[in-house]
């Protein structure tokens, strides 16, 4: 939007609707940019997600359990093949939290749902993750992979595949706090038995004053919340969940 306005108030002609046009953009941009960047608005708008189901935040005395599902996506897949190390980016906490309950329950079978490969000769995130659980000591004959899933939509779908008829109990379903309700409402209509187990918060759920001044962070967390209201919106309207703001 502000270069759209920057292009207009420099080519159209002078006094022109373009023009004045043109300049409402800029105006109204610099001061989204200002909002967002110098204030808590990001964190005010992440919170309905967060806080959606913090109830079950390390709950796991609701079984019987029947495993643990952690979605890809905390995997720096670059880094890691460079390495030949587990590099995790800003979600690392869903591979943490996934850990510590397969040791707390050492006989669930894990799933790792996550299939994406930028580079044919590189890791993906399966391989990042099977990675890390072998240094994290966890055995790899309990961890099921999903290869095939490139959206929270397929993580659902093919990790119901990879759930036994005799499993009927709840699956931990481990991923970013932000990331849960959209999660939720697609492994619900997926038809798997699941238990919320939120990690990665990205805010405190308490109220931290007005100004904020770590601009990054600021318009990092407001581009997660709105990627994740616009996905809650396009699955309800495409029918990959069955309630808007699942709860």
């Amino acid at each position: 939007m502000l270069l759209l306005g920057l292009v207009w108030n420099k080519y159209a002609n002078k006094n022109s609707a373009y023009k004045k046009f043109g300049r409402r953009l800029i105006g109204v941009s610099v001061t989204i940019m200002a909002l967002v960047g110098f204030t808590n608005i990001s964190t005010w708008v992440l919170w309905p997600l967060e806080s959606r189901m913090e109830i079950f935040r390390n709950q796991t005395q609701q079984g019987p359990y029947s495993g643990i599902i952690v979605l890809g996506g905390s995997e720096r897949m670059s880094q890691s093949t460079a390495a030949n190390q587990a590099t995790l980016n800003h979600g690392g906490e869903r591979l943490i939290e996934a850990a510590a309950l397969a040791r707390k329950f050492p006989e669930l079978p894990i799933i790792h749902s996550g299939g994406t490969r930028p580079d044919l000769d590189g890791f993906s995130e399966n391989d990042v993750a099977e990675l890390f659980f072998k240094q994290a000591a966890i055995d790899l004959s309990r961890i099921r992979f999903d290869a095939k899933s490139y959206n929270t939509h397929r993580n659902a779908v093919e990790s119901k595949t990879l759930i036994k008829a005799d499993e009927t109990g709840k699956w931990f379903l481990v991923t970013s706090a932000f990331h849960m309700p959209r999660s939720v409402g697609t492994f619900k209509h997926a038809g798997i038995n699941i238990q919320p187990y939120p990690v990665d918060y990205k805010t405190s759920l308490n109220y931290d004053g007005l100004l904020s001044f770590n601009f990054s962070d600021n318009f990092q967390r407001f581009d997660l919340a709105i990627h994740e209201y616009i996905g809650l919106l396009a699955y309800y309207i495409t029918g990959r969940s069955n309630a808007l703001f699942p709860s």
